[in-house]
This record gives structure tokens, C-alpha cells and sequence, in this order.
């Protein structure tokens, strides 16, 4: 008996076929994703929107909702409202509702105002619910667990950063479930964006928190500055949402005159010591306050022993003398309150040589007064630039005969004309002196 045979055509058939199963099975083995990628699925949101037939006939109680029920909002994982589908309603004191077969998002429908606690996280209004029946056959009452957005700031109140001009604070926002939660997994990530009431802020980028738990804790730097005395920091996320009110230190600012000065003594400048609200109002004091203040660097203090801001005042003063050049800090402190400022002594190029030109021009003058006995050139010019640059000296540190205040004799200006009149009288002077001890001599 013959075996049986295959007609030519079905046997081509065949070996097509057979060539495009191992060309595809090459082509996936050249494609095949290595086992140690990892690949991330972003999870579709419309495969939990609740319908109306994905939400049992049996009702649920929901525990942990604190707050009325006309104020609150439910919607699905997608966004969707779903309040009208679950109907809400508030039985002998507790709040029940038709139970879906997806977690919902149970928030207010307005932000609410919140206060931090002074140790613990504080946990915002609001949250993901999960109504879980026991049992293969989901049968029975519904267990309701939540995951929670907690929210903590540290150092609280925040404290005035001298160097950055703002206030600094750390602001932590963590997702717990509820104790005893089956579900450690959030469904979703959580999205947090920041907004800023009563305050200037640098904008902090919406982020999101992709699972519950300490280790994935988000840790935001907040550097802001108030313009009212009750900043608020507004948290808009998917499950909460809540005004949270920012406390902040009152400062102490020091407002010197100008932050350049003349070194080596040449010149003063006013430093002013100010107690400041959070808004930036003076904060008078009750009682008087000494002011600790140190100089670091070539300066000094001058005037009296003690800085006093006084009962009913906001600000005290004291003044700085140069001495050396270089940089000088200056630091304040009142109570548990400090400020810091820096100072720059600068050499005294402009005006010195401002003194040193006046002082000649002064004793150059000279020569051309009528009845003036005829003297070197050389000579006046040189006896005007040294009485020019004693009287710019003088000056400057008070003591003098022209009465020109010593903020304006530290100008090029001012020291172009001091010299200028200094030089001018001192020559005169000088050429009087001399004619006298010649007169003596020859007597």
C-alpha cells in the first residue's frame, strides 16, 4: 500500500507557511525586551469610571467623614462626579451610601481652612475611599478604608534667613491608609500643586505622590515673604484640598545709611535697628530693649555705652566709625531675635585726590592777589597741597573752622573745596609768617 501523497500546491502551502512562523519567531527574538527592564504601565483611568451598574444595590456606612454632608463632593478615579449615583444621605447620625465596586474620591466642594497641629502631621479633609465587603462572595457589611494626604512644616514658625531676605521653611506631604487598610497600594498617583495668599513666593512645581508610606514622603522648600500678617498656603490636590496658615517669626532689620564708607577713620554711617512685624510693620515693645551688638572687622562703635530700643518704639540707632578698610559685618541681637548687615570700607582715591588738587589750585591762587609778595610756584603749590590735605582731614572727622558737616567734606566736591579755601588761607599764613621772621631777623 502507498503512503499518501500531498498534492504539489498544498505542499507549497504548507512550506510558506512554515517559513513565515520562523522568519516571526527570529523577528521576536531580535525585539524581545531583556527580563531585567523594567517596564512601568501607566494605568488606564477610564477602566475605573463608575456606572450606574457598577454600583451595588446594598448600602454602606461611611466612617471617618467628619464635616456636613451637603458639603461634600464624590467623584471616581477618572474625575466623573458620582455623588448623584451613590446618594449620599446622613441616617441616625451616620452617613451611608450605595456602595461601587472602584475606589472614589470623597473631598469638600470648597477648600476648607485648616490649622496645623503643633507636633503631629495634620490631616487634610478629604481622602480615597474604599468600601470592601468580606468574603469570596462580597457579601455582607462594606469595611470603608482610606489613604489620607498629610501635610507637616518644620521649622514652625519659620525663621527670618538674613542671607536670602525671605522666610525658610520645609513643608512634608505624606499618603497613609487608615490602620488595618487590606490595600497598601494606591490605585493612582496623587497630584499636589501649591498656590500662595498674603504672600510672595518662589512657585513650586505641581508634583505627585506615587505610593503611600513614609519612604515616599515629598519634602517641598518653601522661601516666602508675607504681605499680610496671616499668610495662607493653598493645597489643591485630587483627594484633598485645604488652606493651610503659615506662622512666621517677627525679624529684627538693620538699615544702615549706605553700605559704602570712607576707610581709615575718614567717615561715619548710621546703622538703625528695627523690630519688624511678618508683614513688615514696626512691632512696637512694651518695655525697653537692650540691643547686643557686635562688629566684626576695622570699625567701632561710637556714642553711647548702651542701644536701647524704647518702651513704645520699634527701632533704635548707633553710629559706625571706619578704621582699616575691608569688609565689616555688623550683628544685632534682641531676645531670641538677630540681624546681620555688611559694610564695605573703601579706600579714599576720589576724595583725596580731590583734596590734594584743591590744596594746589588753593596755593597757586595765591600768587595772583594783588600786593601779593612774588614766591616760588613750586613752593605755594606745595604748602597748599599739605595745609589742603590736613584741612580735608580735619574736616571730615569734625573738627574745623568752615563748619562744612563731615558727610559733605567726604565728597569729592566737598574736598575739592576745602582744600581749595584751606590751601589758599594757609598760604597766605605761611608767606605772612615769613616776612615777620625776616623783619626780626633783620632788626
Amino acid at each position: 500500500m502507498k503512503a499518501p501523497t500531498l498534492c504539489p500546491m498544498f505542499r507549497s502551502s504548507l512550506l510558506l507557511f512554515l517559513g513565515l512562523l520562523f522568519s516571526t519567531a527570529i523577528i521576536a527574538q531580535e525585539h524581545r525586551v531583556p527580563a531585567a527592564t523594567a517596564i512601568r504601565v501607566t494605568p488606564d483611568l477610564s477602566t475605573v469610571v463608575i456606572k450606574k451598574e457598577q454600583v451595588r444595590d446594598t448600602r454602606f456606612t461611611l466612617k471617618g467623614w467628619k464635616g456636613e454632608l451637603k458639603d461634600a463632593r464624590m467623584i471616581d478615579l477618572a474625575g466623573n462626579d458620582i455623588t448623584g449615583l451613590l446618594a449620599p444621605k446622613t441616617e441616625r447620625g451616620v452617613v451611608t451610601m450605595a456602595q461601587p465596586q472602584h475606589p472614589f474620591v470623597m473631598k469638600t466642594r470648597t477648600p476648607q481652612a485648616v490649622a496645623l497641629n503643633e507636633q503631629n502631621d495634620t490631616m487634610l479633609p478629604g481622602g480615597l475611599v474604599l468600601a470592601l465587603s468580606p468574603g469570596p462572595d462580597h457579601g455582607g457589611p462594606a469595611n470603608v478604608f482610606w489613604f489620607r494626604l498629610f501635610c507637616s512644616i518644620s521649622p514652625r514658625p519659620a525663621p527670618w534667613d538674613n542671607t536670602g531676605g525671605n522666610y525658610v521653611t520645609k513643608m512634608k506631604f505624606t499618603v497613609r491608609p487608615t490602620e488595618g487598610s487590606p490595600v497598601s497600594e494606591l490605585p493612582y498617583p496623587i497630584t499636589v500643586s501649591l498656590e500662595f495668599e498674603g504672600m510672595t513666593a518662589q512657585d513650586v512645581p505641581v508634583f505627585t505622590i506615587d505610593q503611600a508610606g513614609l519612604e515616599h514622603q515629598k519634602v517641598v522648600e518653601l522661601r516666602f515673604k508675607p504681605s499680610t500678617m496671616q499668610p495662607k498656603l493653598l493645597v489643591r490636590s485630587t483627594i484633598a484640598d485645604a488652606d493651610l496658615a503659615i506662622d512666621a517669626l517677627p525679624r529684627l532689620e538693620l538699615r544702615p545709611t549706605r553700605t559704602t564708607l570712607l576707610g581709615f577713620g575718614l567717615e561715619t554711617v548710621a546703622v538703625a535697628v528695627a523690630q519688624v512685624q511678618v508683614n513688615g510693620e514696626p512691632l512696637e515693645t512694651k518695655t525697653p530693649l537692650n540691643v547686643d551688638v557686635q562688629v566684626l572687622g576695622a570699625a567701632r562703635r561710637e556714642g553711647a555705652a548702651e542701644v536701647i530700643i524704647p518702651s513704645g518704639g520699634s527701632r533704635a540707632e548707633f553710629v559706625l566709625r571706619s578704621s582699616g578698610l575691608g569688609k565689616v559685618t555688623v550683628r544685632t541681637t534682641v531676645g531670641a531675635l538677630t540681624a546681620s548687615t555688611e559694610l564695605n570700607q573703601r579706600f579714599p582715591t576720589g576724595p583725596l585726590l580731590a583734596a590734594l588738587l584743591g590744596g594746589a589750585v588753593g596755593g597757586m591762587a595765591r600768587r595772583w592777589v594783588n600786593g601779593a609778595r612774588k614766591r616760588s610756584a613750586a613752593r605755594n603749590t606745595l604748602e597748599g597741597v599739605v595745609v589742603g590735605l590736613v584741612a580735608f582731614v580735619a574736616t571730615v572727622l569734625g573738627v574745623g573752622y568752615l563748619h562744612l558737616p563731615p558727610a559733605i567734606a567726604a565728597t569729592e566736591a566737598g574736598a575739592f573745596l576745602t582744600s581749595v579755601l584751606c590751601g589758599f588761607a594757609g598760604v597766605t599764613v605761611f608767606a605772612a609768617m615769613t616776612d615777620r621772621m625776616k623783619v626780626g631777623s633783620e632788626k
